[in-house]
């Protein structure tokens, strides 16, 4: 089984990225993040296949968050955004990351959460405590103990996401 670490790195500048990448429906109802950098490795969340974590193999930096919409169970609750740092995260694993593959990372909770008022998604535990990072504009993620616990995304430029 592979044992991936989570690891805050240092600073980046949110303001030279924040026009150029953002989330986007598509038909099929898959959330797809545009970036200006490209990751080849997945990491499936929760053990499962619509939660997608995208890293740049090469040197383990997460890049972006994709979803499967479709047929999505959340709980619609009110969410609070919490305070974050703009931070690189780099993943650590005990195995080799291999262009074009992945792992399942189970540690993960597999619960979603919906705040339509605010147009923010939490994937995982949103009352969990640890370092808040925004890794890329619009995605923040809990980290404790080098473990995940939850992705928070804010679709505020998505239309057409009632559906939730």
């Amino acid at each position: 089984m592979n044992k991936i670490k989570f690891m805050i790195g240092d600073l980046y500048d949110r303001d030279s990225v924040k026009d150029r990448n953002d989330f986007y429906l598509t038909e099929d109802r898959s959330l797809l993040y545009q970036s200006t950098t490209n990751g080849d490795y997945s990491i499936l969340l929760g053990g499962n296949w619509r939660f997608e974590l995208i890293v740049d193999s090469s040197t383990g930096l997460c890049i972006k968050f994709q979803s499967f919409l479709d047929e999505l169970k959340v709980l619609h609750k009110p969410l609070v955004l919490p305070e974050s740092k703009a931070r690189r995260v780099f993943i650590k694993s005990g195995e080799m990351l291999f262009p074009g593959e992945g792992c399942h990372y189970h540690p993960f909770s597999n619960k979603v959460y919906w705040d339509e008022r605010k147009n923010i998604l939490c994937i995982g535990n949103p009352e969990s405590i640890g370092e808040v990072i925004e890794f890329a504009p619009h995605i923040i993620m809990v980290v404790k103990s080098h473990q995940l616990h939850c992705l928070y995304l804010t679709l505020n430029n998505i239309s057409g996401i009632d559906f939730l």
